[in-house]
């Protein structure tokens, strides 16, 4: 096992250096990378405007009047937190630029597959980037992300509004109460 492992070392040292190595730099030239971004803001308002969340907070909710019902204050203190903090966050993403990482989880099984057919080769927040090479491409996939979450008439409409409207700063949001 360990030569084989030597080889294959060896192998990709030699690809590096040689023609194999010019090969992949000659078509890593040639074809700029091609990066899929979306609007933060439109894929909370899918998800957070979607079934699966609304069964997510119907548990929690039921679960918080089962523990009430037992007099468990702890475990009610606990989903009532949640339940603040989970409301924190969603106006964090839905209004601000805060990542939507624990919102794409729900759908991060099919984004191979979109960005695929959409020819880019990653996909991130367009809030995140902080240097874009001029070469490389940028496609708006906020629309195709968005339609996962399998939206509403009414939440599309929302959506549309909300990609009008700048997000909003945290510190703004922050200072802003429920």
């Amino acid at each position: 096992m360990t030569i084989s492992l030597m080889m294959v070392v060896m192998f990709v040292t030699a690809c590096q250096v040689t023609s194999c190595g010019k090969a992949n730099a000659d078509s890593a030239a040639a074809k700029p990378l091609r990066v899929g971004v979306y609007d933060s803001r439109c894929i909370a308002a899918a998800c957070l405007r979607s079934e699966w969340w609304n069964k997510q907070l119907q548990e929690k909710m039921k679960e918080r009047d089962k523990a009430k019902a037992a007099g468990d204050t702890q475990k009610v203190k606990e989903l009532e937190e949640w339940g603040q903090s989970s409301q924190a966050k969603a106006h964090l993403q839905g209004f601000g630029t805060a990542p939507v990482k624990n919102l794409l989880e729900q759908v991060k099984d099919k984004l191979p597959q979109v960005a695929q057919q959409a020819g880019v080769d990653i996909i991130v927040s367009k809030w995140q980037i902080d240097y874009q090479a001029k070469d490389a491409e940028v496609v708006d996939m906020t629309d195709a992300i968005v339609a996962l979450y399998k939206p509403s008439e009414e939440t599309l409409k929302i959506i549309e509004e909300m990609k009008k409207q700048q997000p909003i700063s945290e510190e703004e949001l922050l200072k802003m109460k429920d």
